[in-house]
């Protein structure tokens, strides 16, 4: 009796309760695999031979086949069986690298857009054109559309119906070239909530109006333009999203920004503009028109990162003691601020902005790279025997007295400033919980040990204050 009970115990233990399955759920279960994994199911016995064929989510990427004419002979083989197929596919990814024929490519896409598909994101090599099926623009289910290079969209007499589209990310396409189409295509989507437009080397283009009522998160980078002396007019960016919870901008284009519609509900923003030798606007006109568009959000906005860049504009605000940085408004909610700043500039404006910002919790100060500014570029910035040194303001800001708890600074290097500066936060920061200082690539291991001594033994003004020291 005891060897038959343990008998059906193990019967019991490695039974097979996977196939015992429908087949819906197990199809539903090998959706979450890897695409290449779950089609290799199909060996494991005549019963899950046709399991693949109710997949809903495909993710096809060349990198993960043995050569490119391997990956192009599946794929070939793969849409052939699927058009017999009755089941729709619902999520659909290609990502491809090697140079594949432009109508090969398309024969692919094609077949996988049916009426009920709800995500589609492809990648296509920026050298290559492959037009996209019009019929994609009347996929009413169609959630998310992630679409990035050589991709050609050509809206000329259709009709854009997104009428569940939530997420938009249009990246190097040649269509950002046409301000019309992207109009369009946001007039055609009402309930829109993310929207990522990126375009290096963009044609020149006069204006550009993101309107979206619906809109919740919004990422802009122009970092480069092909520019035409001849081009007429001044190049503006104007937003018109009065429900936008988060933008990230990284603007090197456009001589205008305005915003139509303040977003009350702004929580999180990341600004980075630049003046450069091309546009046609004076250099006053642009800082004026940069510090305006940030006196807009500082009464919102609870997270914000100002870029190198950005820095620089508003360090000339304050060198050339021009109005628009008089008087500027508190950040009545700003809870969290990241500073990117190149040598030492950042002094300039860094005590104006501590001084508005009366509610502050973390302050993170990075190095500028410059990885972003583009080395051709005239940027403007202070010369450099004028930059001065850190100096301690005559009175400390509000929030080091009662809100400021954690402060980090990347990338320290230890100059004489840096180390002013450190001392001065560590000193008069009543409520602070946390310095860290995080050293860049560049310092000693002696280096390293004199700063860390140096401001470890220093004042502390808050006794619950622990300083850290950590190496990249």
């Amino acid at each position: 009796m005891a060897k038959d009970d343990k008998r059906k115990r193990c019967e019991e233990v490695n039974k097979d309760m996977i196939s015992s399955l429908p087949n819906v759920i197990i199809g539903h279960i090998l959706s979450f695999l890897p695409t290449k994994d779950a089609l290799c199911t199909c060996i494991l016995s005549k019963s899950w031979r046709e399991l693949w064929r109710s997949l809903p989510n495909f993710d096809f990427d060349d990198r993960t086949s043995k050569s490119k004419i391997i990956f192009g002979n599946f794929m070939d083989r793969f849409f052939y069986v699927h058009n017999s197929r009755e089941n729709s596919i619902t999520k659909f990814r290609l990502r491809v690298h090697g140079n594949y024929p432009s109508s090969r490519l398309s024969q692919w896409i094609d077949a996988a857009i049916k009426d009920n598909i709800e995500e589609l994101i492809l990648w296509i090599p920026l050298l290559t054109h492959v037009p996209l099926p019009r019929r994609v623009f009347s996929c009413e289910k169609l959630v998310v559309l992630n679409l990035s290079y050589g991709i050609a969209i050509d809206l000329l007499g259709v009709g854009v119906r997104f009428s569940c589209l939530k997420v938009l990310h249009l990246e190097g396409l040649p269509m950002l070239d046409d301000l019309a189409s992207i109009e369009k295509l946001l007039a055609g989507s009402p309930v829109l909530e993310e929207l990522k437009i990126e375009h290096e080397y963009c044609q020149s283009r006069n204006a550009l109006r993101v309107c979206s009522s619906s809109l919740k998160r919004l990422t802009i980078r122009f970092t480069r333009i092909r520019y035409y002396r001849k081009d007429p007019g001044c190049r503006a960016l104007t937003l018109d999203t009065p429900n936008l919870e988060l933008l990230i901008l990284t603007d090197f284009v456009s001589e205008e920004l305005n915003m139509q519609q303040l977003p009350c509900s702004l929580v999180e923003a990341s600004i980075s503009v630049a003046f450069t030798h091309f546009f046609i606007i004076q250099l006053d006109s642009y800082i004026d028109m940069a510090v305006q568009f940030l006196r807009l959000i500082m009464p919102i906005v609870r997270i914000l990162r100002l870029c190198g860049t950005t820095m620089r504009i508003l360090s000339n605000a304050v060198r050339k003691k021009l109005p628009c940085f008089e008087d500027l408004p508190n950040f009545q909610n700003l809870t969290r601020l990241e500073i990117e700043a190149s040598g030492d500039c950042r002094w300039m404006v860094l005590h104006e902005i501590l001084k508005c910002s009366v509610k502050l919790e973390v302050f993170i100060l990075y190095k500028d790279k410059a990885k972003d500014t583009p080395k051709w570029r005239s940027l403007v910035c202070l010369n450099s025997s004028a930059i001065p040194k850190w100096r301690n303001p005559e009175f400390a800001p509000r929030c080091m007295r009662s809100s400021l708890k954690v402060i980090e600074c990347v990338d320290f290097e230890g100059d004489f400033s840096e180390i002013e500066m450190a001392e001065y936060f560590i000193k008069n920061a009543l409520v602070l919980e946390k310095m860290a200082i995080r050293f860049g690539w560049g310092m000693t291991h002696n280096s390293k040990e004199r700063v860390a001594k140096r401001l470890s033994g220093c004042q502390i003004g808050s006794e619950a204050c622990r300083i850290t020291f950590s190496s990249p």
